[in-house]
């Protein structure tokens, strides 16, 4: 993990951290004593990576659960609120996601509106099935990877163990 200092207007400083994940690790955070009972929600999050696939974000289960993914280069977003899901893969212009460059994603939903940008310029707007609003979840939170990526609902890839995920993730990434 670095620390650095980012001061985009000079007069005023804060102290900003990356999480980086290789191979097999992950963060993991229990919902079960505090769950996501959510009718809108919005996560932002920055990332670099040479890899092509990988998770990025899951939580939930079943058919209540948000993904968020890179599928070979581009960024990959499921939300099921348990009626439906929402789908979107956000392909830049020119290349892929897995430059190794800084990329920021930010995701919106409100009620069944779902919106995606990255970079702050591609964006992707729907809406999720059928008139279920609310995202549930009380299970686990993961961040980076998890156990079995492959067996968990919405994920676009099957990740080889003998591929390595390599991807940092700064300023903040902002659960539900």
């Amino acid at each position: 993990s670095a620390r650095w200092l980012q001061c985009p207007h000079y007069d005023s400083c804060k102290e900003e951290s990356v999480a980086t994940f290789k191979g097999n690790e992950f963060f993991c955070y229990d919902l079960s004593m505090t769950p996501i009972q959510s009718s809108t929600d919005e996560i932002t999050l920055s990332f670099r990576t040479l890899q092509r696939n990988g998770l990025m974000l899951h939580t939930g289960k079943s058919a209540d659960y948000v993904n968020l993914s890179l599928k070979s280069g581009a960024v990959w977003l499921v939300i099921n609120l348990g009626s439906g899901a929402f789908e979107a893969l956000v392909e830049p212009v020119n290349g892929k996601f897995n430059d190794n460059a800084w990329h920021d994603v930010r995701v919106t939903r409100n009620l069944r509106q779902v919106t995606i940008s990255v970079d702050g310029i591609l964006t992707t707007t729907g809406y999720t099935q059928e008139d279920y609003t609310m995202l549930g979840s009380d299970d686990f939170f993961y961040i980076g990877g998890s156990p079995n990526t492959a067996d968990l609902p919405g994920s676009p890839v099957i990740l080889f163990p003998e591929i390595p995920l390599f991807f940092s993730m700064p300023p903040s990434v902002s659960p539900l």
